[in-house]
Formats: C-alpha cells, sequence, structure tokens
C-alpha cells in the first residue's frame, strides 16, 4: 500500500495564507479598475464597490 503524504498544520496555514494574499491582491485590483471605470464615463468617484 502506497502511503499518501500528509500536509503539516505549517504548510496548510502557509498556503492558506497564500491564498488569502493572492485574493486580496485580486479584489484590490478589481476595486480600482471599476473605480477608474465608473470615474472616467461619469466624472464622479463612487461612493463604493461591492465585490463578492
Amino acid at each position: 500500500m502506497e502511503e499518501k503524504n500528509k500536509m503539516t498544520k505549517e504548510e496548510a496555514l502557509r498556503r492558506w495564507e497564500s491564498s488569502k494574499r493572492k485574493k486580496q491582491e485580486h479584489v484590490e485590483a478589481i476595486i480600482k479598475y471599476m473605480t477608474d471605470a465608473y470615474h472616467k464615463r461619469t466624472g464622479k468617484y463612487p461612493s463604493g464597490v461591492e465585490v463578492w
């Protein structure tokens, strides 16, 4: 029987933090893009941007 490699707690935490950081970077890029597009279209800045 082949033994599966188990992930250590530290490795799982490192991967989770990395994923969280990447997601935050993407959300910030989307917010910047949407804010700039709205400003270019209307001449005003939005009061908020909602990212799901």
